[in-house]
């Protein structure tokens, strides 16, 4: 269909999905947000149609809609044809997506030091797990909010690219097919899942979130497919049968922009925990709350990250591509090494490493600044410290690993990994480092000399999850006499002797 004849058809409809709503509507929403007609709970966002006939200048009731499959049957009655059918009736959600760091993975970068105004984010940090984006776009976007973005073809002004249902889908059955760029699996009934759309749940969000880096609890190590059903040891807030907190409960969501996204540097919100808590007369004891000037909740509430599945602590990519058999597995279980990414070091109940947060990070950007001078290269480091009245202490997980650099001008590099797309070589195929880095720097625009090394590196992950009940937070001794390196956050001694 032409687009002239598209955009006809579209605006046809929502003036049908807009004169049968608002025929129907009868009262105001509540928190399920949702309208009543009649007596009959009706979505707030849903709509009638179909042909009123010949009545004599009498047009009866729209028909009684109960769920969101008659509204969507009526409105639309040959069915979920994709993004476009679902902005027939939410005619805001595709520009609000299309302006959003889930759908762009970039965005003003307000809090990037020395960066801030400037436009950065996923699609060109660098990291220490699959290390970057660009060159890798088929495999990465298994995890994007679109579908179809395997190169820099990808047209993201196309609301007919966007995936509504990855984040929608109430029944559980909708899911990507593996190495599709986010193509919805052959064996998913689209209308089905259509027809049963709702608010995000913790399911739909971890679907992404809690397998980054490659796997269940692999990248942040507070978040798990555990935290679908956490009990209240696990996470006070998302215990399954206490609070049962949505992620939107604290990542509030604006025009399809979500609070708290620190790590990527794209703002679309700040996120507190003295947001809903407060930082006065929180505590039964002043002591404790005098604590709260300098020291970040998190820093005594989550005492431990990974407490219930293990999380990658290090990946070693210099020793990738080798055949080792039988693959070695360590005290939990976990693989030590896997031939595509190299050697790993696994762990569980780790403590999280305090460091000075005033909000703002050091990143490595590919064609910004990603030369270093030292090693090991920190690519992701919170900026603050003692000295800084904005900074606090927050707990982080440390995340060591080694990847390629250019030898002669000290570039961390941007390997092809994934896909033939950026060249026949990607490394999980060939497992040629040398072209696999030629190709990988050449689509990232890097000034690669055709020389490389491994080198050490290093970033943080700030850790909000995995929150303890209050009988399982730290405890003073767990930080003072000898808990923690005083002197290294900056502090002549432990403040504890001052006293």
């Amino acid at each position: 269909m032409r687009n002239r004849e598209r955009t006809y058809l579209t605006a046809a409809m929502v003036l049908i999905a807009m004169a049968f709503f608002l025929a129907g509507c009868g009262g105001g929403g509540d928190d399920d947000d949702r309208v009543t007609t009649g007596g009959t709970d009706v979505p707030a966002d849903g709509g009638g149609g179909g042909d009123t006939g010949d009545t004599g200048g009498t047009e009866p009731p729209p028909p009684a809609l109960t769920t969101h499959e008659d509204a969507f049957t009526n409105v639309l009655p040959n069915g979920y044809e994709g993004a476009h059918s679902c902005m027939v009736c939410h005619t805001d959600a595709g520009p609000e997506l299309m302006g959003s760091a889930h759908w762009n993975w970039q965005g003003v970068a307000s809090n990037m030091q020395d960066h801030e105004g400037e436009t950065h984010g996923k699609t060109d940090l660098i990291n220490n797990f699959c290390i970057a984006i660009p060159s890798n776009e088929g495999r990465c976007t298994q995890c994007h909010a679109g579908i179809g973005w395997k190169d820099k073809s990808f047209d993201f002004g196309s609301y007919g690219a966007m995936d509504c249902l990855i984040c929608h889908d109430t029944t559980g059955t909708y899911k990507k097919a593996p190495k599709t760029a986010g193509a919805p699996d052959p064996s998913v009934d689209l209308q089905l899942v259509a027809k049963n759309v709702g608010k995000p749940s913790r399911v739909n969000c971890g679907k992404c979130h809690f397998f980054a880096g490659g796997g269940d609890n692999v990248k942040h190590g507070d978040l798990s497919s555990h935290l679908i059903a956490p009990t209240k040891e696990m996470d006070v807030h998302m215990d399954a049968d206490g609070l049962n907190f949505a992620c939107q409960r604290c990542h509030e969501e604006s025009g399809h922009g979500i609070e708290g996204m620190p790590l990527h540097s794209t703002h679309e919100g700040s996120l507190d925990c003295t947001d809903c808590h407060g930082d006065k007369d929180v505590h039964a004891i002043d002591l404790i709350d005098n604590h709260m000037a300098r020291l970040s909740c998190q820093a005594c509430h989550i005492p431990a990250i990974a407490r219930s599945m293990p999380t990658k602590m290090e990946w070693y990519w210099d020793e990738a591509g080798q055949d080792v058999d039988p693959i070695p597995v360590d005290q939990y279980g976990m693989p030590l090494y896997n031939k595509l990414k190299g050697r790993f070091v696994w762990g569980m109940n780790v403590r999280p490493e305090l460091k000075w947060f005033n909000g703002k990070w050091k990143r490595m950007a590919i064609g910004t600044n990603d030369q270093y001078t030292s090693l090991p290269v920190n690519l992701a480091e919170p900026m603050g410290d003692i000295s800084d009245p904005k900074a606090k202490l927050y707990p982080f997980k440390k995340m060591v690993g080694r990847q390629p650099a250019d030898k002669n001008n000290q570039t961390m590099l941007v390997p092809h990994l994934f896909g033939t797309g950026p060249g026949p070589n990607p490394f999980w195929g060939k497992f040629d480092w040398a072209k696999a880095l030629e190709e990988g720097a050449a689509y990232a625009g890097q000034n690669y000399t055709g020389e490389f090394e491994f080198v050490d590196t290093v970033m943080y992950l700030r850790v909000s999850h995995e929150v303890a009940k209050k009988d399982d937070v730290l405890q003073c001794m767990d930080c003072h006499v000898g808990g923690i390196d005083f002197k290294a956050l900056g502090y002549s001694d432990d403040p504890a002797n001052r006293r």
